[in-house]
């Protein structure tokens, strides 16, 4: 009799029931953990509670493009060109794009004040053009004048702009200049939202701080603040953290103010302000890594070291069903406590110039990572950072210095390498369909892909197309 034979019999056959039924239970407990990090599928998807850079149509198939809109289909003054907005709205770069507004889709031209090849040319007046996001057509067109530029983000549909000494509010829906003020002082940035604007600038000689918070109609209404440069001779740097802060100073001596009443709060070297109030501290290392970062409360006291630290950016699509933590470094932070939440180094990549963030998007409970190399993406359960897929990147020819733009519909992360735009499903990685993105039109600009007025539209050097769900 062999030895497995006498395994099962005699004195030992008890023995050998027992291991078979712990084997039994050790597959079972396998099973049961692989089922907690298979994709999932659930019947009813939860709805989504935030999100940047995300639109509103489900893409399941490849869109189809809907509208093609050139600066000639705006002006029809001579040599007109679609300006950068909403940034560089006092020149042109050679290339244009337009701006997310909410429901309205903002576009602005000008005339070059010389020809030139578009690396940086001034501006004359600036027109603004408020664009149906479903046929392309312009809804209203306003002068405008002279504009540096707007504000990123668009709250209740107020466009916030400004000029050196002007500040600029229009109704993004109908066209309508709410306010126009001028200023004693140079303005940097404008901040309207829930019935409340704040405004950012600086004296002629770069020494003094201004910040003011009021109403549309009264800049002012609330308070008016200066604050002289932390260091003496140094130029001050006004910045809006709305709807929380303001900050001023450089570097290491960085100011941080109450938004609501202007006091002082703490001075540091502060690297980023989250949505949520949370505060990062960054000092950037001598070689020009990372260096180190901290969470810092409001009055500036130190709430955890981040591991393994990155360069702070929060610049990727999203679209949550469950509050969207601050992922950084190595770990996830509830975004308002900067409590761990969860760790996972794979959220960063360690590259020659420092370590820098590996996401590329969080489509509701899965935030998608690519690797090193670029030639993977994986998805990390948003709730304990567990990968629960892996997939080689769709991309034909990724490398680590690919870089993409990307949006959201809520079910699939859309990522554009500049020359074709993929689609993968969010909860199990599949790819689901992909398309050429139309020629830049200027080798030295990438073609792009945008959320804009809830669609996704595509943006090259010289024009932009919106698309519709096939």
């Amino acid at each position: 009799m062999n030895t497995a034979a006498q395994w099962f019999t005699g004195p030992n056959r008890r023995r050998g029931w027992i291991a078979m039924l712990v084997v039994a239970v050790l597959v079972g407990v396998a099973a049961i953990v692989w089922a907690d990090r298979s994709p999932r599928r659930s019947p009813q998807a939860a709805p989504v509670v935030g999100g940047k850079f995300r639109i509103e149509p489900t893409l399941g198939s490849a869109p189809t493009p809907r509208w093609t809109v050139r600066a000639a289909d705006l002006s029809i003054e001579p040599g007109a060109v679609l300006l950068s907005a909403p940034h560089s709205l006092n020149a042109y770069h050679g290339n244009g794009t337009p701006m997310d507004a909410g429901t309205t889709i903002v576009a602005a031209t000008a005339v070059p004040d010389s020809s030139g090849d578009g690396v940086w040319q001034p501006v004359g007046a600036v027109r603004l053009h408020g664009l149906d996001p479903d046929t392309g057509k312009p809804h209203w067109t306003i002068d405008v004048g002279a504009l540096a530029g707007c504000a990123e983000q668009v709250f209740q549909g107020l466009l916030s702009c400004w000029d050196t000494h002007r500040v600029l509010i229009v109704d993004s829906a109908t066209g309508t200049v709410l306010t126009d003020h001028s200023t004693d002082f140079e303005v940097e940035q404008v901040d309207a939202r829930d019935g409340v604007v704040t405004v950012a600038g600086r004296t002629a000689d770069s020494q003094t701080a201004v910040f003011t918070r009021g109403t549309v109609s009264d800049i002012a209404a609330s308070w008016r603040k200066t604050f002289p440069t932390v260091v003496p001779g140094e130029p001050v740097v006004p910045v809006l953290s709305a709807p929380n802060y303001f900050r001023y100073g450089r570097y290491d001596n960085i100011r941080i103010c109450d938004l609501r009443t202007g006091e002082p709060l703490f001075t540091g070297p502060v690297g980023y302000v989250f949505d949520g109030g949370m505060i990062a501290s960054q000092v950037i290392d001598r070689s020009g890594t990372a260096g180190k970062v901290a969470l810092l409360g409001r009055d500036g006291h130190r709430i955890t070291e981040v591991a393994n630290a990155g360069f702070l950016l929060e610049w990727y699509p999203v679209a949550t069903a469950s509050p969207l933590p601050i992922m950084t470094g190595e770990s996830a932070y509830e975004r308002t406590t900067g409590r761990v939440l969860w760790t996972n180094p794979e959220i960063g990549i360690d590259d020659t110039a420092g370590r820098s963030t590996a996401i590329e998007g969080v489509v509701r409970d899965t935030v998608i990572i690519r690797s090193l190399d670029g030639t993977t993406l994986s998805g990390l359960d948003l709730t304990d950072g567990q990968r629960i897929w892996q997939r080689p990147s769709p991309f034909e020819h990724a490398t680590k210095f690919t870089r993409y733009d990307g949006i959201t519909d809520a079910t699939h992360l859309i990522l554009t390498d500049g020359v074709t735009v993929q689609a993968i499903d969010g909860i199990d990685g599949t790819p689901v369909w992909s398309m050429l993105l139309p020629p830049s039109g200027d080798p030295r600009v990438r073609s792009q892909v945008r959320a804009m007025g809830g669609r996704m539209v595509t943006v090259t050097a010289h024009d932009f197309t919106g698309y519709a769900a096939a």
